[in-house]
């Protein structure tokens, strides 16, 4: 998806001009405004946090596969785990797995137990970068939060939680209706 930094955001009053031309009745428009605002948020801590990894050369991806083998017995999982644990097809981890490879931040090795199978293990560069890299990780997660205080990042959580059976939802919906046609 490509990112715009949008500066025309629709208030309540635009938003509830065109619900009433296009939308159910029944829309709730503070919903919506809500809806934009949480998309505007997430954009913008995205690409903030996108900066702190590009300084480190991760992307939030390669960081992902290298916490999956910073946390796994011998620093190894099959690139087949990692697929299953990122939830992605096999060839688009395989490309991400030859780009940390060139990186020298991953080797593949032979299973022990089966020479045809191969591992994805963590090297001791992919490591120090995990390890350089987590403090300013954790510091970036506090700066994003700082504003909030224990209960309300509590409130927030419970609040995403409920965001996600919705988005769950609409996905469902959407299986149904493609289904359909």
């Amino acid at each position: 998806m490509d990112n715009f930094k949008f500066t025309d955001r629709p208030d309540q009053k635009r938003l509830s001009r065109t619900i009433a031309e296009y939308g159910d009745p029944k829309t709730d428009v503070s919903a919506a405004v809500l809806f934009l605002d949480l998309q505007w948020t997430y954009r913008e801590m995205q690409k903030a946090y996108d900066q702190v990894l590009a300084a480190s050369d991760l992307t939030e991806t390669r960081f992902i596969i290298l916490m999956f083998l910073f946390r796994a017995e011998n620093y190894c999982l099959a690139p087949s785990e990692l697929a299953t644990k990122l939830g992605a097809a096999r060839p688009t981890v395989t490309k991400i797995l030859n780009r940390l490879m060139i990186s020298g931040l991953v080797v593949k090795l032979s299973a022990p137990n089966d020479k045809r199978s191969i591992l994805i293990q963590l090297t001791p560069t992919g490591k120090a970068v995990l390890q350089k890299f987590l403090p300013r990780n954790f510091e970036a997660v506090q700066t994003i939060t700082a504003a909030l205080s224990a209960s309300e990042i509590k409130t927030l959580s419970t609040l995403l939680q409920k965001i996600n059976i919705g988005t769950r939802n609409l996905n469902l919906e959407e299986e149904r209706h493609h289904g359909n046609n």
